[in-house]
């Protein structure tokens, strides 16, 4: 198997999201996304993002069962399911993480926590190797009010705790602003380091103007506490609002 959808609801949900940023993000060939270099259709791709919009503006009430109804749980559980029959090995499954693992590299498998057949399934030592280049952070844009974001940062293998890996000290967010996403990684600027999984990013409004949307692209990499910097795991984004 080349990966496992988590079985709790909300690592779930992370694991979706992040997939789903993963492969609209820009691949090193220019005008090629990730999920055209993983070999998935239009209609795939389209799948998996139709069911991230099902369940994302959920994710907030998810995690508090006094403000999400029953009828919202089943739906975000539906999506779930649907995700996990269309992704599957069996005969009538798309094989859409089996595909990762064929055509991804070292930072879609970390993304995606996909190990069998890949170098990840090697283990690692405990607390001796830092392993920053064997997995990239989980990042997702989880409320976007007017001139603020809020950011999650979390680790690949425990999607819905707010601790670091073992060895690491920072998550460190880079953004950028525009109409469009950057055709460079240098033109993201360091934001901030997550505390707790969180970071809320503001924006003055002043330094926009007309009536072209505006979005903020966002980044995210794990500093080691030796100083060690990780991949940058797949873009997460969201229109400014004014």
């Amino acid at each position: 198997m080349a990966s496992i959808i988590p079985e709790k609801v909300i690592p779930a949900m992370f694991f979706i999201i992040s997939v789903d940023n993963l492969q609209k993000s820009e691949s090193n060939i220019p005008g090629t996304l990730r999920w055209q270099l993983w070999h998935w259709t239009q209609e795939e791709s389209d799948f998996w993002t139709k069911q991230r919009n099902v369940i994302e503006p959920l994710l907030k009430q998810y995690s508090n069962r006094h403000t999400i109804s029953t009828e919202e749980r089943e739906k975000v559980k539906k999506a779930i399911k649907s995700i996990r029959e269309y992704s599957s090995y069996n005969v009538n499954g798309h094989r859409l993480l089996l595909k990762i693992a064929a055509f991804g590299n070292n930072s879609d498998w970390s993304i995606a926590n996909i190990k069998f057949g890949t170098p990840l399934a090697k283990k690692t030592g405990s607390g001796k190797l830092d392993a920053t280049s064997l997995k990239s952070p989980l990042l997702s844009v989880v409320s976007n009010l007017l001139g603020q974001q809020l950011l999650f940062v979390r680790d690949v293998d425990a999607p819905s705790s707010t601790k670091l890996p073992e060895g690491i000290k920072f998550a460190k967010v880079y953004r950028y602003i525009g109409t469009e996403p950057p055709q460079n990684i240098n033109e993201y600027e360091f934001v901030g380091n997550a505390k707790r999984g969180r970071l809320v990013c503001t924006f003055e409004g002043k330094e926009f103007s007309g009536n072209q949307k505006i979005y903020a692209y966002y980044i995210a990499r794990y500093e080691s506490k030796k100083g060690e910097l990780g991949e940058h795991g797949a873009m997460a984004f969201a229109e400014i609002l004014f």
